[in-house]
């Protein structure tokens, strides 16, 4: 890993993996490969081809060819000149207010982000599931060189990062079993393992007031992370304070980042009226 981990930043996102979906006569698979396609559009890539597209789904380009000229057919997608390249349709953009709440999370979490990352000379992230993993919603930098760069909308470890372990422990009981078996047939583990981590994620959340990953997502690569509750209408969200160990290491996280990142958790959760 190089000193400003810039090849990280242009990882796609990882494909699905094969579950047992197979043999759930409700899971209607062309409509979760067609939903695939449109996760895929990012602001930083709003345009993408056949073969982009193939290889972050994990699909054959014959199979999501048919799947764009119907998205496209549909209004979700807009096809534009030679070569044929796709951008976000109508229907689409028409989805956008559903998504209103997540906006009004960022707008009230990004000053405390953008501290964090200040104090941390690292980078701060809001991070929220997305089925088997944990997906960067927003970063806010430092502005040192030598830090972490992991492009919004990738998608990481639920179990090997901070931010998935927090999230996991914000979860009700029934939920949090369904979340670690999606984030355990995703990292390829045993149940065991995952169970372990589960157990040491609570022990440590008892400890500290908040979860950590020195060195088990990436080589050298530090994190604690803490979940939110933005109020009944949105899942728990998580924000994670992240660097390279060179300028971020785990005494510098835990004794100078950790009570500020819990006092900005508090004054977030209070800005939508969650209580303490």
């Amino acid at each position: 890993m190089d000193s400003q981990a810039d090849s990280l930043s242009d990882l796609p996102p990882a494909a699905p993996k094969a579950d047992n979906r197979k043999e759930d006569r409700h899971f209607v698979t062309a409509l979760a490969r067609g939903l695939d396609v449109l996760a895929c559009f990012r602001a930083f890539d709003s345009e993408l081809g056949n073969a982009e597209l193939a290889q972050r789904c994990g699909l054959p380009k014959s199979t999501v060819s048919r799947l764009t000229h119907t998205l496209t057919e549909l209004g979700y997608l807009q096809a534009l000149t030679e070569p044929v390249r796709y951008r976000l349709g109508s229907s689409a953009l028409a989805l956008v207010p559903a998504g209103q709440p997540g906006a009004d999370v960022l707008a009230v979490a990004r000053p405390y982000m953008q501290e964090l990352a200040d104090l941390s000379q690292g980078v701060t992230s809001l991070i929220v599931r997305d089925r088997g993993r944990m997906l960067i919603y927003e970063n806010c930098q430092s502005e040192s060189y030598l830090t972490l760069r992991v492009a919004v909308g990738s998608r990481v470890s639920g179990l090997n990062t901070a931010a998935g372990r927090a999230y996991l422990l914000a979860l009700p009981p029934a939920e949090q079993r369904q979340a670690l078996t999606a984030f355990r047939a995703d990292d390829r583990v045993s149940a065991a393992h995952a169970e372990g981590v589960l157990s040491a994620s609570r022990d440590e959340a008892r400890r500290l007031g908040c979860t950590t990953s020195f060195g088990e997502w990436l080589p050298d690569i530090n994190s604690i992370a803490l979940a939110f509750r933005p109020g009944q209408s949105l899942p728990p969200m998580t924000l994670s304070c992240s660097g390279p160990n060179a300028i971020v290491p785990p005494a510098h996280l835990l004794e100078k980042v950790r009570p500020l990142l819990r006092d900005h958790i508090r004054r977030i959760e209070a800005a939508f009226g969650v209580a303490a």
